[in-house]
């Protein structure tokens, strides 16, 4: 079945840069589901009867179960299948526009979730069938909706909800200097990631690039970490990366669109800490940089990064085929 895309409120390459841009090449990933937690992410978590991990967006952080996998807010509940995992949402790429009947999906298929920013969705508490609710509140100017018949559960999620005023329990500051620009580029240190030592872990931060359509109050969108043999093989992939930045196609986007709309800032902690930018959305201005050398985008670079809470809705050409090699699309 064919169906059209509704974009996002929020501004994650949304499904109407296609038209707005011309952008021809770019790869719209309709982002459905729901993979387990990143590999290597062994931090953020919460000890308790359920284990929880942290989950960071524009401002706030919410305990949710680290079972959960990963989607879309607002996934059309007639789409839901039987074998889809709950789930965290993010306001991320384009949703199938299809009028469904059910307000959540039937019995057999449906699945718990937090959805961030659920624009539809008022404050309040709707109750369904099967002992099902769907709560949503406003929790420091994000809203947050839950779906689950597990009441226990939803009160110890909404009670975990907080603002995050400086950093999240990753260490991602809500913000970053890596929003105003191109020329941002991280303090090299001592020689960049050349002299980082042996690395333990690494913090994965993304963030929106402010385009005016900002819903939620602060550019961070999510967070992760990882940690031991999974950090170190990144690590190693970004030193393996060609010098000199790139792939760009520039003349694929229209001058708004160029830089596209969201970046990853990695915390690389070894024997001290190096900050490295990775620019991969839009058309222009890709690639690895930690202050010393600027890299090329890489397959084993972007595919381990752009996962889990980190999965774009979107990616132009020649990065999509990198993280999607096989049809271009999730």
């Amino acid at each position: 079945m064919n169906v059209p895309l509704m974009p996002p409120r929020q501004h994650l390459v949304p499904a109407c840069v296609l038209a707005a841009a011309a952008v021809a090449a770019l790869i719209l990933g309709v982002r459905w589901l729901a993979s387990v937690p990143t590999e290597g992410m062994t931090e953020g978590m919460a000890a308790g009867a359920t284990a929880m991990r942290g989950e960071s967006y524009g401002g706030v952080e919410v305990q949710v179960p680290a079972s959960w996998g990963y989607g879309t807010t607002g996934w059309p509940p007639c789409l839901q299948k039987a074998s889809d995992s709950p789930y965290v949402g993010r306001p991320v790429g384009g949703i199938p526009l299809i009028a469904c009947k059910e307000k959540v999906a039937p019995l057999d298929k449906r699945k718990a979730y937090l959805w961030f920013d659920a624009y539809r969705a008022p404050p309040g508490l709707k109750n369904h069938d099967g002992g099902w609710a769907e709560e949503t509140r406003v929790v420091a100017g994000v809203m947050l909706t839950i779906l689950t018949d597990d009441a226990t559960l939803r009160k110890r999620m909404f009670d975990s909800a907080r603002e995050v005023r400086e950093t999240d329990t990753y260490g991602c500051p809500v913000d970053h200097r890596i929003t105003t620009g191109p020329d941002a580029r991280p303090d090299p240190g001592t020689g960049g990631l050349a002299t980082v030592g042996q690395v333990a872990s690494i913090t994965v931060c993304r963030y929106a690039l402010d385009r005016g359509q900002n819903v939620a109050p602060q550019p961070v969108l999510s967070a992760s970490r990882l940690a031991g043999p999974a950090a170190r093989k990144l690590v190693d992939a970004v030193r393996a990366a060609p010098e000199g930045g790139g792939p760009n196609e520039p003349q694929n986007c229209s001058a708004d669109w160029a830089l596209g709309e969201e970046v990853i800032v990695l915390r690389v902690n070894g024997d001290r800490e190096q900050e490295v930018f990775v620019r991969y959305s839009g058309c222009d201005a890709h690639g690895i940089d930690d202050g010393a050398t600027l890299r090329a985008l890489t397959a084993d670079v972007v595919r381990p990064l752009l996962r889990g809470p980190h999965a774009p809705g979107g990616l132009q050409g020649p990065v999509g085929l990198m993280v999607w090699p096989r049809t271009g699309t999730k």
